[in-house]
């Protein structure tokens, strides 16, 4: 299970509404609202403006919140299964997140490894002025939590720990045994060590690619495995093998919901870009106008 949030400091409701129904990712029938009457965009837009309305402004301050709940499609199940379940774990995403503030969700079918939810969530609980916040080490409970009841209550799932996930040093058997005898990690666990910290941190190929070269890595592919090559030794690790591919295709499924939530924050900007040029000309043609009527006006007068 991923769980991504991104704030916005622009009401732009509108646009993530369009985005999140988009009919050739969305299946309307999965919809989630909370705290909303209305289930048509432009309504929903509405409602959510005149919510945002009732906020205390302030200079940069946050008017919703974009969030991604993604998990591994599986292969033991059909999709309406998967979808069903995803949904119920999607409606506590938004009472545990956010029981009073208003919530649209929609689910995506876009990518053949992975479903996952979008989430718009108002900033303010309705009708009140105040901000909703979670802490950060609030929300990293909030996510822990939210993935140990999922992979209790929905075991045939079938998704791999990865919030939860300890880090630290991790010995094979063998390796354990090496280190009491001689007091040093063997290699194969110490690339497994540096391969974790790669996959967790990188947000981006780039950043993936270059963190490999700089710990000595590249990767290499042989058939349908995918491995890595420590160039130090010239020795190849299996990321099968070392029991990381799962750990990898969560990388990458984070990179992908990385990819496509730029694009949309892009669109974002430029709409926002549109709308201000849009608004700023408008102001332009009824300043002008107003200036043509005071003109005739003094005309007028003069006669």
């Amino acid at each position: 299970m991923i769980i991504k949030s991104m704030s916005r400091k622009s009401p732009s409701f509108g646009q993530l509404i369009e985005y999140m129904s988009d009919i050739d990712k969305a299946d309307e029938k999965y919809n989630v609202y909370q705290n909303i009457y209305s289930h048509n965009t432009e309504d929903m837009e509405k409602e959510f403006q005149q919510n945002a309305e009732t906020m205390f402004k302030r200079k940069n301050g946050v008017y919703l919140y974009h969030e991604i709940l993604s998990i591994t499609k599986s292969q033991k199940l059909e999709d309406e299964q998967q979808k069903e379940i995803l949904r119920s774990v999607a409606h506590e995403y938004a009472q545990k997140r956010a029981s009073d503030n208003l919530v649209f969700a929609t689910l995506h079918d876009d990518h053949d490894e992975h479903l996952h939810y979008h989430f718009l969530i108002s900033s303010n609980a309705l009708g009140e002025s105040k901000k909703t916040r979670m802490s950060k080490s609030q929300f990293d409970t909030f996510k822990k939590n939210l993935e140990k009841r999922t992979l209790e209550k929905y075991p045939e799932l079938g998704q791999k720990i990865v919030i939860n996930k300890q880090a630290g040093e991790k010995l094979s058997n063998k390796g354990s045994e090496q280190k009491r005898r001689t007091g040093k990690t063997p290699q194969r666990d110490l690339v497994k060590d540096k391969l974790q910290d790669i996959f967790n941190q990188s947000n981006d190929k780039q950043a993936f690619f270059d963190a490999l070269d700089k710990a000595g890595f590249e990767v290499y592919i042989r058939g349908k495995n995918i491995g890595i090559l420590d160039k130090a030794n010239n020795r190849k690790y299996r990321l099968k093998t070392l029991g990381m591919l799962d750990d990898f295709n969560a990388m990458s499924a984070r990179i992908e919901l990385e990819k496509a939530s730029n694009r949309e924050q892009k669109k974002s900007g430029d709409f926002e870009d549109v709308k201000t040029k849009h608004q700023d000309e408008i102001k332009n043609i009824r300043k002008k106008q107003r200036s043509g009527n005071e003109n005739k006006t003094k005309k007028d007068n003069k006669k």
